[in-house]
């Protein structure tokens, strides 16, 4: 059940925390309409991650996996060019010359720089989370049902903790930028978007080294590695956002401002408080951060016992080729999940599903065992006989099995007579890109 949490926290904190920081910068350092500027470009950011999920999960094209690829690439240049653009404009900026033309310039250019990478950054982060609650039905079962309630709060648990987080990194940074602490500020915000950067370039990675496109073992085993340990550059910003708290409570005991009168002594210590509170705060989600990493997702982890990957009978065309893959029904029609498999020369093996849709009828759910949002990771058999996704732990509704949409296998073209189900070579030809193993 809490399968939502680890997914929503696992896709957004990092970038939560990372709008955050850039807020504060932008809210200390630009003109009011720089501002307004920057939160036009937060508001498109989550407009581009509606449309994004949109395109990608009603497979409106074809190679969706370009959507994401271009939104990767888009950001890392943006990195680049928010570096540069603080790099060019940073001694107008910083020392407050707002009459001169470079101020005005700057304080334009920053906002719809860092504008375009917020857009960017929740384009690569939200889409997943978009669409979760569609996963939330379990078989068919009442939205008032404990377990569609149980995976609802996990969803919202993860979604408050993320704004959480990216409220107290901004409250933090907020009270750094009040306190004169510009180049603290400045140092947070590269170190977060450095971070960031790397983790968008493995995702990158990830996607144009299986394809060939990118020929680099090196950056494939680079890419599946910071893929497996993904919640690192989160824990990484967040080490960044404590040591600067540490910084805050050390000086907090040691500086000392004047004051003239214990009314404006009371008012300096309550803004000490109100960063010593964000500090908190943002410990505390961190540790969240660190539970859902690990014990939450090891309390979460079952047992799959999966179908083993049978042999399907090949029938060849007049040339002596692989045609046809034939499943007799007799080896199916027991009512429980079959997986089979084919393997196209020089390709990767290839996985495909059978399932008894309905007791008594010959109508069968077949599709790949894999999906467009949680690729080849496939499906098992549950102990009470549901299908389930291995990654999200959605359980599918068997009807649909065979049809477009959320997690069900992506369909492919079978035909169905009273002794087997044929599907043609081509199409396991065609998705063999969908599988890595």
């Amino acid at each position: 059940m809490l399968t939502y949490l680890i997914n929503v926290t696992s896709d957004m904190l990092a970038a939560s925390l990372i709008i955050g920081i850039i807020l504060a910068f932008i809210d200390k350092y630009c003109s009011d309409k720089a501002r307004l500027i920057y939160r036009i470009g937060l508001m498109l950011g989550f407009v581009a991650a509606g449309i994004r999920a949109y395109i990608t999960n009603t497979r409106r094209i074809e190679s969706g996996w370009k959507v994401g690829a271009y939104g990767y690439g888009v950001a890392l240049g943006l990195f680049v060019l928010a570096a540069a653009v603080l790099a060019v404009f940073g001694y107008s900026f910083f020392k407050k010359k707002a009459g001169s033309k470079m101020a005005v310039i700057g304080n334009f250019v920053i906002a719809v720089t860092f504008g375009l990478l917020t857009i960017t950054y929740l384009y690569c982060a939200l889409p997943n989370v978009y669409v979760y609650p569609f996963k939330f039905d379990t078989d068919g079962n009442s939205i008032l049902s404990t377990e569609f309630l149980f995976r609802l709060g996990s969803y919202l648990l993860g979604i408050i903790i993320c704004i959480t987080s990216s409220a107290a990194a901004y409250k933090m940074m907020s009270f750094a930028a009040k306190k004169g602490m510009t180049k603290l500020l400045c140092a947070v915000l590269y170190a977060a978007n450095v971070f960031y950067a790397v983790f968008n370039f493995a995702r990158l990675m990830l996607v144009l080294t299986p394809r060939k496109i990118v020929n680099s073992p090196a950056l494939f085993n680079f890419a599946a590695a910071s893929n497996n340990l993904s919640y690192w550059y989160t824990f990484a910003i967040f080490i960044v956002l404590m040591l600067t708290a540490v910084i805050f409570w050390i000086k907090s005991f040691t500086m000392k401002e004047p004051y003239s009168n214990n009314a404006q002594r009371r008012k300096l210590r309550s803004v000490w408080r109100g960063g010593k509170r964000s500090s908190i705060v943002l410990t505390v989600c961190f540790v969240c951060g660190i539970l859902s990493a690990t014990w939450f997702t090891d309390l979460n982890t079952v047992e799959i016992r999966e179908a083993p990957v049978e042999d399907p009978i090949i029938t060849k065309d007049g040339s002596g080729a692989d045609s046809i893959l034939r499943v007799p029904i007799e080896k199916v029609s027991d009512g429980h999940l079959h997986r089979f498999g084919y393997k196209p020369k020089g390709g990767n093996l290839v996985r495909f599903i059978v399932v008894l849709k309905q007791e008594n009828t010959n109508n069968y759910g077949v599709g790949l065992d894999a999906c467009d949002i949680c690729g080849e990771a496939g499906y098992y058999e549950n102990n009470n006989g549901q299908i389930v996704c291995k990654k999200c732990n959605v359980i599918m509704n068997r009807t649909t099995i065979g049809m477009k949409g959320g997690c069900n296998p992506i369909i492919i073209d079978y035909d169905i007579d009273e002794n087997n189900i044929t599907v043609p070579v081509s199409e396991m030809v065609k998705n063999q890109d969908k599988f890595k193993n």
